[in-house]
């Protein structure tokens, strides 16, 4: 999902210190800890994962347009892909690059990245991270399947028990399956600071134990 970029690149005015706070913030959480539930099932992309959209009238004081973005993830990836040609194999490279460009929501070429990360050496963070890229690109069975990969690895991870949940539930309407994935959470890990969020997110999806699988129902927010 290569964007064009033959925009006027000359957009930088009061938006960019805001929009690279943007991006900072989904890759420091929501790569992680989402910031936002996804959206219901059928929209195939997480709230936090959202292209900003510019306010009506484009101009000075607009939001970020997908060029803008995609942009600015270059510039940021840059001295990396450098790195990255000095050391092709390495793991956690490829893994920070793929990230940079899923903050951009630049989906596909994240995914490039980051499953070159996966088969040079696989870990919760790049496997998380890539279950992201498959959600966002409406892939919620992958989605699911790499998450319980991670947990193959580290079968306590807050982050990616806390995604698996997400997933189930907003990719899947699968409640049962989000409630063992918070429970075991909550359960392995006792003092996570998330843990009143994922306690309130299984109340509510106990109240959806007796409808059946794949329906459509409201998912908890935050």
């Amino acid at each position: 999902m290569e964007a064009s970029d033959q925009q006027n690149p000359k957009l930088w005015n009061s938006t960019q210190a805001y929009t690279m706070a943007v991006i900072c913030l989904i890759l420091g959480t929501a790569v992680g800890y989402l910031l936002n539930p996804p959206k219901p099932a059928g929209s195939g992309v997480p709230a936090a994962a959202m292209t900003p959209r510019p306010a009506p009238g484009g101009g000075k004081g607009s939001m970020p347009s997908a060029d803008d973005m995609k942009r600015m993830a270059d510039k940021q990836a840059a001295p990396l892909l450098a790195d990255l040609q000095k050391n092709p194999k390495d793991s956690a490279l490829l893994s920070k690059i793929g990230q940079v460009y899923l903050a951009a929501q630049q989906f596909q070429t994240a995914q490039q990245y980051l499953e070159q990360s996966v088969a040079v050496k696989a870990s919760p963070e790049n496997l998380n991270a890539l279950a992201f890229v498959y959600f966002s690109l409406g892939d919620a069975d992958k989605a699911i399947e790499t998450l319980n990969s991670a947990l193959k690895i580290n079968p306590k991870d807050p982050k990616v028990l806390f995604n698996l949940g997400m997933f189930e539930w907003h990719g899947k309407s699968d409640p049962k399956a989000a409630i063992e994935a918070w429970q075991t959470c909550v359960r392995t890990n006792p003092n996570d600071p998330k843990r009143p969020e994922v306690e309130k997110m299984i109340a509510q999806a106990k109240q959806h134990l007796n409808l059946p699988a794949g329906a459509k129902t409201d998912k908890p927010t935050m």
